[in-house]
């Protein structure tokens, strides 16, 4: 499947696993684009300053925004169930489930409808987002797995920054054409589903013994937690600090869907640089050492980034996109390089969903704090205590320069 001009990272079943990530992050980011729209038009403006500028109110808004995001930790079982019945098949049908139910989503005729019909395809889009990390991690060897898991991550960003261009070309299009058009892409999975297979690691693996659904052998339960636990701190970040962006900056900074696009496309060089930036430290420093460093720039820059002008949002959120993007990458290659093969799906799973445990316990408390005081304090008092806890990335082991099979020959299930 690879030609001696093509890096490893670029291998084919990659690249297909890359394309399945553009079209989840358009069908999951097309929301976060359009939420201030969606909230216009099915909300009912109150006395209230934010509901006013908004178009209902933050905890509202902030609600139905936590019912989708909750809604993704049922990733879990389809990752779960990739490591049953194989990567391929789960992450083919995930993705086409997904994108009609975005499709449909696009006729919704209230606010309520809308948040049920997303919220029954994120945990779909979940499911794509965790199994194409493994496909990435199981496809390559150690020294390309950190760049072809960065390739899966800007591949998802690559699908966002769509969405985001598109509204600025075309101002004024409405929320519903857009997820339309972004639901429609499930018109080209077949051309798609021809490049994925099955990892080959995957494959001999497929005989070792299973725990139970959900579950993971005993003796990699304790790192898998602290994973779990660094999940959830970073999304309780990335969740109010990302989704919140299109609402803060145009409904109450006054910013143009142009503007913010522009400020969404600026994102991708300086995400792409973040990606590249901490796929070096992951390689020569560590995968820890990385993960640490990209997440305390993230805490200190989506803080600034909620910082009551202009310039602080678009300063804050370009470097807490460059930390992201750096953290990433890393902490998704020790998460797959620590587990075994029978059980990587699932871990990948557990991870997720701590971490949609984290962005919905933000939003929730984001918007009931915004509603309370001002985005400036809700963000300091939610974001910096991610600082210290990222601190537990040491508390993991280094396996820079693991190689799955070496690390985690198929064994018994606990």
């Amino acid at each position: 499947m690879r030609t001696p001009s093509r890096p490893g990272w670029l291998a084919a079943p990659i690249v297909g696993a890359g394309l399945l990530g553009v079209a989840s992050g358009s069908a999951q980011f097309g929301v976060t684009a359009v939420l201030g729209e969606v909230a216009i038009a099915f909300g009912e403006a109150t006395s209230a300053e934010v509901a006013g500028s908004v178009g209902m109110s933050a905890g509202t808004l902030g609600v139905g925004l936590a019912v989708i995001r909750l809604a993704g930790a049922g990733s879990l079982v389809g990752s779960s169930i990739a490591d049953r019945v194989g990567r391929r098949p789960v992450l083919l049908t995930a993705t086409a489930i997904g994108l009609v139910l975005t499709l449909v989503a696009a006729a919704a005729p209230s606010f309520w409808t809308f948040v049920v019909l997303i919220a029954l395809s994120r945990p779909l889009l979940s499911t794509v987002n965790a199994v194409t990390a493994v496909v990435a991690a199981e496809e390559a060897n150690a020294r390309d797995r950190t760049a072809a898991i960065a390739f899966i991550a800007a591949s998802y960003a690559l699908g966002s920054g769509l969405v985001s261009v598109a509204r600025g070309a075309f101002e004024g299009l409405s929320f519903r054409v857009l997820l339309a058009v972004v639901g429609a892409g499930v018109v080209l999975l077949p051309l798609v589903a021809r490049i994925v297979r099955e990892p080959p690691v995957a494959v001999r693996a497929a005989d070792a013994p299973r725990a139970r659904l959900g579950t993971v052998p005993r003796p990699f339960v304790r790192d898998l937690v602290l994973l779990c636990l660094l999940a959830a701190a970073t999304n309780l970040v990335t969740g109010p600090a990302f989704t919140w962006l299109f609402v803060y900056g145009e409904n109450v900074l006054g910013e143009s869907p142009g503007r913010m696009a522009l400020l969404v496309l600026a994102a991708g060089p300086v995400g792409f640089a973040g990606l590249l930036a901490g796929r070096a430290m992951a390689d020569h420093v560590g995968r820890r050492g990385a993960a640490l460093a990209g997440t305390v720039v993230l805490a200190g820059a989506a803080t600034w980034a909620y910082g009551a002008s202009s310039t602080a949002l678009a300063v804050g959120y370009l470097a807490a996109i460059l930390g992201s993007a750096a953290a990433g990458p890393a902490a998704a290659t020790l998460l797959n390089e620590v587990m075994p093969t029978e059980a990587r799906a699932t871990a990948n799973g557990w991870a997720a969903a701590a971490g949609v445990a984290g962005a919905v316990t933000g939003l929730l408390l984001f918007g009931q704090l915004v509603d309370a005081g001002a985005f400036a304090t809700a963000s300091r008092w939610l974001f910096l205590p991610l600082v210290p806890v990222a601190l537990l990335y040491l508390a993991l082991p280094e396996t820079a320069g693991t190689e799955l099979e070496e690390a985690h020959p198929p064994g018994p299930a606990a």
